[in-house]
């Protein structure tokens, strides 16, 4: 199980006292190991995790089109995914891939969401930043579309 102290490190936590830092650890988190090569979860399949990256690195990609993949993010230590979690209809918007051998810590959704329910000072801070993070891939999307419709 991830300490208080490294939860800290993770952007969506910042901001986030110890004491309710320790209340999320104890509720929604534990580390998992993925091998390299390794399907984390795919694209419009039900969001019942979010994640952080301790060690390696994860690739998040789209479908474009059918049989074209594009890659819109590669996360290393404290990069967060799978934010599909926190927003209905609860459902990932891209696929995950391990391309190293990675550590990831964990988090529950069903976990987080009551968590938001019985203290929404904690999942407001949370949540702001899930929207960053979201607007981010967003983003990210746009521009690997436009590369792919100026490459044709």
């Amino acid at each position: 199980m991830e300490s208080v102290e490294r939860l800290k490190e993770v952007s969506i936590f910042q901001g986030i006292s110890d004491e309710e830092l320790e209340m999320i650890r104890q509720s929604v988190v534990r580390v998992q190991k993925f091998a390299s090569g390794a399907v984390i979860f795919t694209e419009n399949a039900e969001s019942t995790e979010m994640y952080v990256v301790d060690s390696g690195r994860v690739n998040l990609e789209i479908e474009a089109i059918p049989d074209t993949r594009l890659q819109v993010a590669s996360l290393q230590r404290n990069g967060v995914f799978g934010w599909e979690t926190l927003v209905p209809p609860y459902a990932y918007t891209s696929t995950a891939k391990a391309v190293s051998d990675s550590a990831l810590v964990v988090l529950d959704g069903a976990g987080m969401r009551k968590l938001c329910e019985t203290h929404p000072d904690i999942c407001a801070r949370v949540m702001e930043r899930v929207v960053r993070i979201a607007a981010d891939q967003l983003a990210a999307t746009r521009q690997q579309m436009f590369m792919l419709y100026h490459s044709k």
